[in-house]
């Protein structure tokens, strides 16, 4: 029997003979795919099969650790982007990369990467990266020389893991979500040390910080992946409700609940857009997005917090002084 029919087996069997893969198994059946000794259509079965049943931690970490190519670390933050926002609802644009932005102009080194999914009615953060002078990377290599020189840039997932790009398609073959969605926002191309994962399903939340706690070896740099609830399931934190985010530290999970935190904010000329409506959102999403960011690099959330206000408030200060309308 193939390692492809075992792991279908594996987790195919009927309720009382089936169970997960092991990390092991689901490295192993992951490489060989990008090996090219396992079909699409094996693959995409064994994906099914695990969906109906709900990925695991040990699944998700090894999928990802056979897609990881290089150990060189070339960002301090990694931020997926996958999920974009719904429209016609009260989420707004995609003011996550407002904060990005800000952050990248403060010093962090940022690799954003995503895809563009036009199959659903939803704000993609690619197609308002040129309103904030956000560059695209054709590559990892183009990534690190685009990071090196701004502190950041947005690389698509065709541009550095196109079979990934083929199998997060196949929900449109087979109208059924697979868990190659949690393993994209897992992928951290750019090797930093930090990390956000926003997600949208109770329980997402969780799996993610436990993956990251297995897909880490131990070293002596601290390595922290904070996941949370993001609006739409975009990597973007929503002021208005109260959550428990989990994070991942150093093969260690925890989690915090942490309050909403709606305030009275300095409006700016309407970032990307924005309607006058909407920008007291607008303010109060940017800053904490911000401070999910800066906690991840920091682990103190008030610290983080003040942070982010302060670098709010320099950003709308510059607008003012150079009379810009975003």
């Amino acid at each position: 029997m193939s390692l492809i029919q075992e792991c279908i087996r594996t987790v195919g069997r009927g309720s009382r003979g089936r169970g997960p893969l092991t990390q092991t198994q689901a490295r192993e059946v992951m490489a060989a795919f990008m090996n090219g000794e396992v079909g699409d259509d094996q693959m995409a079965m064994l994906m099914m099969l695990i969906r109906v049943r709900d990925e695991t931690p040990e699944e998700i970490a090894g999928f990802v650790q056979a897609l990881k190519s290089s150990s060189e670390s070339f960002a301090d933050l990694d931020w997926p982007l996958y999920a974009g926002k719904r429209t016609g609802q009260t989420s707004g644009l995609p003011w996550h990369l407002v904060a990005a932005k800000i952050l990248a102009d403060s010093g962090v080194r940022i690799l954003l990467h995503g895809d563009l999914d036009k199959m659903h009615n939803r704000l993609h953060a690619r197609d308002y990266l040129n309103q904030l002078n956000i560059t695209t990377a054709n590559n990892l290599a183009d990534a690190q020389q685009q990071i090196e020189q701004f502190n950041i840039t947005y690389l698509p997932l065709e541009n550095f893991l196109p079979q990934v790009k083929t199998m997060l398609d196949w929900k449109h073959r087979y109208g059924l979500r697979t868990p190659v969605n949690t393993v994209a926002r897992a992928l951290n191309p750019a090797n930093a040390p930090f990390a956000l994962r926003g997600s949208f399903h109770p329980g997402f939340q969780e799996l993610h910080a436990k993956v990251e706690s297995l897909v880490h070896l131990p070293t002596e740099q601290t390595q922290r992946t904070v996941s949370f609830k993001g609006q739409s399931g975009e990597t973007e934190y929503n002021p208005k409700v109260s959550q428990t985010i989990w994070w991942a530290e150093n093969g260690k999970v925890n989690s915090s609940y942490i309050e909403e935190r709606m305030t009275s904010q300095r409006e700016i000329s309407c970032p990307l857009g924005t309607p006058e409506d909407e920008q007291e959102l607008m303010a109060n999403t940017v800053i904490s997005t911000m401070t999910v960011a800066l906690f991840t690099l920091s682990a103190d959330w008030n610290k983080a917090q003040t942070k982010a206000q302060q670098l709010w408030h320099t950003y709308c200060d510059g607008l003012t002084s150079e009379g810009t309308l975003c």
